[in-house]
């Protein structure tokens, strides 16, 4: 669009020379020439040097997004927590959040749960309240509103580290985990992978995938990073449906920050051609783009790539098959299945027992 604009404005001034030329007094043409020549090269000194400035892949974002997000001052002021699981819901994810709350508060019931209202309607709050009234479960308004119009695009998930830095400033450990997620195991499997969190150092634990970063990530998001897509042919990527983080200087500053400097810099997040569908991975090699864009995934895969030296081993494993994913339309027939049969107790809403 910008060399678009730039050829525009280089074919006017072109034009407009000629017919000075043309219609200008005879004795006065070589000085009208000259004078032309002088003043359509500065112009183009001009306009290439805007095009250079403007084509600059930065990464800053309004001091104003800094202080909400408490980079500049603590914002939370109440006790914090030693380890909460973190979730949020959009509208029409009531029934997949109450399944999320039953199976948490079956497989974690002394674990707290923070649920992130990103705009549900007053029947949907209330419908998520009804299972999430205990001291164990929380349900925090978050007004998305307060940031740029694209954070609150769905596909995109630019909300995913807002809510993760608001929750470390509110507990010290998080279990970030998506609301479609199903845990099968126990407590002690919990505790075994906060072990594994704590011992690695990085503050980050996540699964890793078979795909490479450079597979889901459009190339030029690499470009605000100061980085080349080579650097991560080989470097798996990291799902973001279920992540560990704790609250250390290296996560706010060198993970965090960055990670949501992206995310608020629309140009980043979603460059010009990105799209979350058609996902080609039978490319050869397989770590060519795929066609198919990760968005805020991509972003933090990038931003872990360059913290901890391209190793992924410090912050990531196996999935333990601990946990799995049920679908918004498996869970809404699952729960319209539990309405209508009350009986069905091998699930339940939180209590204070």
């Amino acid at each position: 669009m910008r060399t678009k604009n730039f050829l525009i404005i280089l074919c006017c001034v072109i034009a407009t020379s000629l017919i000075l030329i043309i219609l200008g007094p005879t004795g006065q043409q070589n000085q009208s020439i000259k004078d032309i020549i002088d003043g359509t090269h500065q112009q183009f000194k001009e306009l290439k040097e805007q095009l250079r400035v403007s084509d600059e892949k930065k990464l800053e974002i309004e001091p104003k997004f800094l202080g909400l997000l408490g980079f500049t001052q603590t914002i939370y002021n109440g006790t914090k927590s030693n380890f909460s699981i973190v979730t949020y819901a959009l509208k029409g994810q009531v029934a997949s959040v109450i399944l999320l709350a039953q199976n948490m508060a079956q497989r974690l019931p002394n674990e707290p749960l923070l649920i992130y209202d990103l705009g549900l309607s007053d029947e949907d709050f209330r419908g998520i309240s009804g299972f999430c009234n205990s001291s164990k479960c929380s349900v925090i308004s978050y007004d998305l509103r307060l940031y740029p119009s694209h954070v609150m695009d769905e596909e995109m998930h630019a909300f995913r580290p807002l809510l993760i830095k608001d929750a470390l400033m509110r507990t010290h450990t998080v279990l970030f985990i998506e609301n479609s997620v199903r845990m099968r195991g126990s407590s002690h499997d919990l505790h075994d992978l906060l072990k594994i969190v704590n011992e690695s150092g990085s503050g980050v634990l996540g699964w890793v995938t078979r795909q490479a970063v450079s597979a889901r990530t459009h190339p030029k998001m690499f470009e605000y990073f100061q980085v080349t897509k080579e650097s991560f042919l080989f470097l798996p990527m990291v799902e973001m449906d279920v992540v560990f983080f704790i609250s250390t200087p290296i996560v706010n500053e060198r993970i965090l920050l960055p990670w949501i400097k992206c995310t608020l810099t629309p140009e980043c997040i979603h460059p010009i051609g990105a799209q979350s569908g058609g996902c080609k991975f039978n490319k050869k090699p397989q770590y060519r783009y795929s066609g198919c864009h990760g968005y805020d995934a991509s972003a933090f895969n990038i931003v872990l790539g360059l913290t901890f030296g391209f190793d992924e081993k410090k912050y990531s494993i196996f999935e333990p098959n601990t946990f799995y994913m049920e679908s918004l339309e498996q869970a809404t027939k699952t729960l319209e299945n539990k309405r209508r049969n009350m009986s069905d107790t091998s699930e339940h809403p939180f209590t204070e027992d």
